[in-house]
């Protein structure tokens, strides 16, 4: 049984909510060594207490690697150089032992490609080259251009995005067998245009139309329906859809509005990331837009009700600009911001998914890493990611941050009828213990509570805190065996 212990002090008669410091670990400082890669995009793909990632740079050709690592930070080795310019910067999903992904670039038309490898780095096969785009890079084409997104996987079937090209250049949705068979494209986004967009029936600038344009997140899928965004199209800065697997019932969910002249509106612009999903409900980040016009965090129903901004970026005290795809556990959402924050090279952070008790839990900086576009794993309760900028040969890092239990600023804390308590959260799955001491000096813990994480807060209460003229508490969580 694994055991971490977290000191989470609360002092009667104070005012303040304390919160634990994190634990960050760089477990991987790219550029360390000849020819390793450098400036991870993408996320990590969890495989026991393996990771797996690319790079889209560095690596014996120059043009991107494939490595693993243990959860530990031992273990780090490339599994792949790639060739011919490819540049991943769509996350890899598994199926079995098999690793699956895209290529931004290479291909034999260079607009890109869907690969499949091992995980211990044997029989790299390309399993879908994009074609040639008139004119070049951002003209159309046949089946799409420049994949950015990860793939999502249907039993042996891949699903994604390509952020350009198409009949009209502006992007498709492709599925692909996982042998390499049946390629298709199931929906072709349609053209942009100048003047009176049939949605609204108001003038517009250009870039309008009435399904999207330019998807780069993550599908999301539920049953045979896939979600997912774009960030161009629509009345104005993007779009939420949702359509089945078969190419069948495309539907807009949410059309983001205009932003002011500083860059302002009510509900986010331009989500470049993908969805989260639980019950009835998708959760997602706009990268511009909201209050603050530095992005927000957004819900809305799966039939497109609901629509609510739960946290807008204001930059300097928060972030600004996330992009990655947020991370659901029960209750808590987790993400991070590309920018802003203290060091103004981005944020880690969570907040509960009604929009309450919104907490940086780290801030970015050229010596830890910097710029994280990642969406994260889990693996216990600690959050693993990379940064594609920062570290110590600045080249991106790859890190872990152990996620603490987290007191929250909801008005619960303090004394509620006769008892002194507040409400608390951490990472799903773990036995967190509250205990009580009278001093701090030689302390005496008293066990009073025992409680199943379960990402979702949790009140403790204390009805005997009278009975002392000071309390100390903390907690920490206990992995179960």
């Amino acid at each position: 049984m694994k055991t971490c212990i977290v000191i989470l002090i609360v002092t009667l008669g104070s005012n303040a909510i304390p919160s634990p410091a994190q634990v960050y670990n760089v477990l991987h400082n790219f550029g360390s060594a000849s020819r390793d890669g450098y400036a991870p995009l993408t996320g990590l793909v969890l495989s026991s207490n393996t990771l797996y990632g690319t790079t889209a740079s560095g690596g014996t050709n120059g043009n991107g690697t494939i490595f693993k690592i243990n959860a530990d930070g031992t273990g780090y080795g490339i599994l792949h150089s790639l060739t011919n310019s490819p540049s991943p910067e769509g996350g890899m999903v598994l199926i079995g032992s098999t690793l699956y992904g895209t290529t931004f670039t290479g291909g034999a038309a260079n607009n890109g490609s869907v690969f499949k490898m091992n995980t211990d780095g044997g029989d790299f096969v390309e399993l879908h080259s994009f074609s040639a785009t008139v004119p070049s890079v951002f003209g159309t084409n046949s089946d799409g251009n420049r994949p950015t997104s990860d793939l999502v996987t249907d039993g042996n079937t891949l699903y994604g995005t390509a952020q350009y090209g198409g009949a009209n250049g502006n992007g498709t949705i492709f599925k692909i067998n996982a042998d390499g068979s049946g390629f298709s494209v199931i929906k072709t986004f349609s053209a942009t245009f100048l003047g009176t967009n049939n949605v609204s029936g108001s003038p517009l600038a250009s870039g309008t139309n009435v399904d999207g344009a330019y998807p780069i997140g993550s599908l999301v899928l539920d049953g045979s329906t896939l979600y997912g965004t774009t960030y161009h199209g629509g009345t104005s800065n993007g779009v939420v859809f949702a359509m089945q697997t078969d190419g069948g019932g495309y539907s807009v969910l949410k059309y983001f509005s205009a932003t002011t002249g500083i860059g302002t509106n009510s509900d986010g612009a331009a989500p470049v990331a993908g969805l989260a999903f639980s019950g009835d409900t998708l959760y997602g980040v706009a990268v511009g837009g909201g209050a603050g016009a530095s992005g927000n965090i957004f819900s809305l129903k799966t039939n497109g009700a609901g629509f609510t901004s739960l946290h807008d970026f204001s930059w300097y005290n928060d972030g600004g600009w996330p992009h990655n795809t947020l991370l659901l556990d029960g209750c808590t959402l987790y993400g991070t911001t590309a920018a802003g924050g203290v060091s103004n090279k981005g944020t880690i952070f969570m907040v509960l998914t009604n929009g309450a008790n919104f907490m940086v839990l780290k801030n970015f900086d050229l010596i830890i890493g910097a710029q994280c576009d990642s969406k994260f794993v889990v693996n216990s309760n600690t959050l693993y990611g990379t940064a594609v900028n920062g570290g110590s040969n600045a080249a991106g890092v790859i890190f872990g941050l152990t996620v603490l239990p987290q007191i929250l600023s909801d008005g619960r804390f303090g004394i509620q009828t006769n008892a002194f308590g507040f409400d608390f959260t951490g990472i799903s799955n773990q036995t967190a213990i509250i205990e009580r001491s009278r001093s701090l000096f030689q302390p005496v813990w008293s066990p009073l509570q025992t409680n199943w994480l379960i990402g979702a807060p949790l009140y403790f209460s204390d009805t005997n805190f009278s009975q002392t003229p000071s309390a100390f508490y903390h907690k920490y969580p206990v992995k179960a065996s």
